[in-house]
């Protein structure tokens, strides 16, 4: 679409009015102006097509650009990126969307984008081996290319390739996102430590740098001693929201709190779940995408599924952990998926 055009009223996600709709073409403008006298939005553009600039109300040139209070509320309107279909917020869209618009290496043949993060372009495991298999001239090369691929537990079933692993984390490490997190939150040991020293007594969350696809992915998370409130750990299915909140107090996030009770879509109410851990334990995440299933197991002990929801089979799913006032924790990758989630 013509970047000059407005947007589909279709994409947004919390504009339920048409006090934003361009007079003339019924779109939400990307360039919004205003007639002083009657209050009708108009696209930048669609007013280029016209001259002079004549309001529907019969006034003639006193349209401008909105300003003040109606700029704020436009620019806290929100609209899926048309790419990788998260929430963005209306003043950040078109910088999202730039970065956002990559395709596959085999994109004739996935029809998958990917990350402005991801160099090499690759959406996931089975571009990843098409990619291997394209580059080689023997089938040697081809097992060798296998053998040194770090992806483990490769399931082929009804002649469909699943991977047991993340199409895009396990080629390299879990690491948090420096650009999503709470305020007060450091990283650290290559950014695989994350650590909140904060006086406010509200949780802060941070997620992962890239998200899941789909298959079984696995990752650990080695709570820091010195933390001193228990942590929410899970995963969130929104990579762009305040993280300056728990991520499991909405609908977004799915959480295994330290006080031996799961929260989703809530800050205060959860079922009660596995056992309390707070500055010392080894937290085992397993998200089976295939079954939309979330399950959690406390220093080596299998805790059970947590979580069952369909939209836990539809990515991207970000790794995720709330922190609260002095808490911090490690998150490590990379372990064949363990046979306690596999039974």
């Amino acid at each position: 679409m013509d970047q000059s055009q407005g947007f589909e009223r279709s994409r947004f996600i919390n504009y339920n009015s048409d006090s934003f709709d361009c007079g003339i073409c019924q779109r939400v403008p990307r360039d919004p102006n205003e007639c002083a006298d009657c209050g009708q939005i108009y696209c930048a553009s669609c007013l280029d097509q016209q001259q002079p600039l004549k309001c529907v109300c019969g006034k003639i040139n006193l349209i401008q650009k909105i300003q003040g209070a109606l700029k704020k509320i436009y620019d806290e309107l929100e609209l899926k990126c048309q790419f990788c279909q998260n929430g963005i917020k209306l003043n950040q869209i078109q910088s999202h969307e730039a970065g956002c618009d990559k395709k596959c290496i085999n994109y004739e043949f996935c029809g998958h984008l990917v990350p402005k993060e991801n160099n090499d372009k690759i959406c996931d495991t089975l571009c990843k081996f098409l990619h291997l298999i394209n580059k080689a001239n023997k089938k040697q090369e081809i097992y060798q290319y296998l053998r040194d691929l770090p992806i483990q537990n490769i399931v082929i079933q009804e002649k469909n390739i699943k991977s047991i692993d993340s199409p895009l984390n396990q080629i390299g490490s879990i690491i948090w996102d420096k650009k999503r997190m709470g305020v007060g939150i450091n990283l650290s040991d290559s950014d695989q430590k994350a650590f909140l020293d904060d006086q406010a007594h509200t949780f802060k969350t941070v997620i992962a740098k890239y998200g899941f696809e789909q298959g079984i992915v696995y990752w650990e998370i080695k709570v820091d001693k010195r933390t001193e409130n228990e942590l929410k750990i899970g995963v969130t299915n929104k990579r762009d929201f305040n993280y300056d909140q728990a991520f499991c107090d909405f609908e977004y996030g799915w959480a295994y709190y330290g006080l031996a009770q799961l929260r989703h879509n809530s800050n205060a109410n959860g079922p009660t779940y596995g056992k309390k851990f707070k500055n010392d334990g080894e937290i085992g995440v397993c998200l089976n995408m295939n079954q939309g299933t979330l399950m959690f197991s406390l220093n080596g002990e299998f805790l059970g599924c947590a979580f069952k929801d369909e939209k836990l089979k539809v990515g991207p799913i970000y790794p995720a952990v709330a922190l609260l006032n002095y808490a911090g924790c490690k998150i490590t990758s990379g372990k064949p998926v363990p046979q306690i989630f596999q039974q």
